[in-house]
């Protein structure tokens, strides 16, 4: 900064300006005395300011990526409304996280390849469903103790949504293992 500049400024802080004036000057001031040695530039702070560019635009995506998938579900509410209206809430509930999952839960991948679950998903729904023998239940139990809880943890969310809806007779059989093989990408 020249020498003449200098003295402008600091004529017109003396004699020019009010108090509340004044009081930003003193403020600003301030604050480029916290920021000294900080890495700032001309009082910039340009680790600060990445970081709140990237805070906002990552809330501006997420604001869009939540936006589209409210505005899926809605769309997907009134297809199921339209086209099954003996659904509750609750059903239809589910349904709607079967479909289209919350983005922060994180893409689901089962652990296990997919004919190992989709053994024990058979097994499971013939234990549900009261078609499972005696000695193959007491055979799991043996080997497998708490099976039931076990297999169920494993399962991906939205099929244990299409079980959930089989088992209680929303859905007939067939939808429900169409479901089940097009989520485990098996024909």
């Amino acid at each position: 900064m020249e020498r003449d500049e200098l003295f402008e400024i600091v004529d017109a802080i003396m004699n020019k300006a009010t108090d509340a004036d004044v009081e930003v000057i003193i403020e600003a001031l301030k604050r480029r005395g916290k920021s000294a040695g900080r890495g700032t530039f001309r009082g910039v702070d340009p680790g600060r300011l990445a970081k709140e560019s990237a805070k906002a635009l990552g809330s501006q995506m997420s604001y869009s990526v939540e936006g589209i998938r409210k505005m899926i579900q809605n769309f997907a509410v009134d297809v199921i409304r339209k086209e099954a209206p003996e659904l509750n809430e609750e059903q239809i509930s589910e349904l709607l996280e079967a479909w289209v999952p919350d983005p922060g839960k994180g893409p689901e991948q089962p652990s296990l390849p997919p004919d190992v679950l989709l053994t024990m998903i058979q097994q499971f729904v013939s234990y549900s469903t009261g078609s499972m023998s005696a000695t193959e239940q007491m055979e799991l139990e043996h080997q497998i103790p708490d099976w039931q809880r076990k297999y169920w943890e494993k399962m991906p969310t939205g099929i244990r949504s299409v079980i959930s809806l089989y088992v209680k007779g929303k859905i007939d059989a067939d939808t429900c293992w169409e479901r089940i093989y097009s989520d485990l990408d098996l024909d």
